[in-house]
């Protein structure tokens, strides 16, 4: 048995709706509407052979017995509060009750001809799963492991753990394995749900109506797109380093001049003299912007050291706070021996711990900064910042 017990997202505002949600389900369940009192919550209850409307709601906060609450409700946990944080409380809930809804129309559209009723939050906590595989495929779950008498724990990322969850309940549901066939489980309101929260939230990250990350999941995508892409140019010959050095022709064996660079490679180089020549000018907001354009079309792009540090304190000053980040983490990656390289370890700490809500991120870089500093105020500054990071964690 593999049971989340945490995630290492760190919130912003607390969760009310979520807390709300996981209340109303148990309280509906000890006032005695769950399925030990049948008769009571029956009309309640989906019935998919005939349902009514409000049942398509109620029976999202019912539940068959005490295992089936809790099971539902660590799941609802764990993975609510973050996308309550994330959606803001009215979005939040809209989200979720919709999710109840299309699960329960799933369910009914592949298994109508049922004469079990159907009751259970897990549909619209698979909605909910699902965008924050979308969303959060780099934040690490801690898992309880639990095998006969072994018990431990281990972590692992959202994205291999909630992928699991998908296909094995996609699989089941097309196994013909849904509702009385599965033992008991509504596979195809679980694989209903999961298909909606993916959907909403890739279109959501689309159209801009939540604010993109580096690392949710178009941009991992998109990031091994580009990674294939230039994988296959240097096999073809494509010289990153130098469009003068002579390279290998492929097949011949023989070194040959440098052959024409492509298309993508023509229009990076053209990229970087503009930016270069945004910045001599002082136009550091179209040169942060022809940046970000830059690393669509190359993953690992970094400037020289003087130009990526005013790119990175634009898109700070911007409050463009993801971009900012990455654009400071790859100006230490790149040039590690950068002598003012506490300020930077101090302005990631900041970002991480304020805006970003990655405290475990913001403690690494505030105690990096904290060996490097040089300026006392600095210093003091920063001690102040990792006690509040450190005082959060705590909470």
């Amino acid at each position: 048995m593999f049971i989340p017990i945490k995630t290492d997202y760190q919130m912003s505002r607390r969760p009310w709706v979520n807390y709300a949600i996981v209340a109303a389900n148990i309280v509906l369940y000890v006032i005695g509407l769950n399925g030990q009192n049948f008769q009571r919550a029956a009309p309640w209850m989906l019935h998919p052979h005939a349902p009514t409307l409000f049942q398509f709601f109620s029976s999202a906060f019912l539940h068959a017995n005490l295992p089936h609450l809790l099971g539902n409700m660590v799941f609802l946990w764990v993975f609510g509060n973050a996308l309550n944080d994330r959606f803001g409380h009215a979005g939040y809930l809209a989200f979720y009750l919709a999710g109840g809804v299309l699960a329960s129309v799933g369910y009914v559209l592949l298994v109508g001809h049922s004469t079990i009723p159907l009751l259970g939050a897990s549909g619209a906590i698979s909605g909910v799963t699902g965008a924050y595989l979308v969303l959060f495929p780099k934040v690490r779950v801690t898992l309880l492991v639990w095998i006969f008498y072994f018990i431990t724990f281990f972590e692992l990322s959202s994205l291999f753990f909630l992928m699991f969850q998908f296909v094995w309940n996609l699989v089941m549901t097309l196994g013909r394995l849904a509702g009385p066939v599965g033992g008991g489980v509504a596979y195809a309101a679980h694989s209903a749900g999961y298909l909606y929260g993916i959907a909403v939230a890739v279109v959501l990250l689309t159209i801009r109506a939540l604010p993109r990350e580096p690392f949710d999941l178009l941009n991992l995508i998109k990031a091994n797109r580009r990674k294939a892409r230039f994988r296959r140019m240097v096999a073809e010959g494509y010289d990153p380093f130098s469009r003068a050095r002579p390279s290998m022709r492929p097949g011949t064996g023989r070194m040959g001049g440098p052959d024409k660079p492509s298309p993508t490679s023509q229009q990076e180089m053209d990229l970087r003299s503009r930016i270069a020549e945004l910045l001599r000018n002082h136009d550091y907001q179209s040169a942060a912007d022809k940046y970000l354009h830059l690393l669509q079309l190359s993953e690992d792009a970094v400037l020289p050291q003087s130009q990526q540090l005013d790119i990175a304190n634009r898109l700070m000053a911007d409050e463009r706070y993801p971009q900012a980040a990455d654009a400071y983490e790859r100006l230490l990656k790149h040039y590690p021996n950068y002598e003012n390289s506490g300020d930077i370890y101090l302005m990631l700490g900041l970002l991480y711990g304020r805006y970003l809500h990655r405290k475990d991120l913001a403690e690494q870089h505030l105690e990096q900064a904290v060996e490097r500093l040089r300026d006392q105020k600095s210093i003091d500054f920063a001690h102040r910042l990792l006690q509040e990071v450190r005082a959060q964690h705590e909470r």
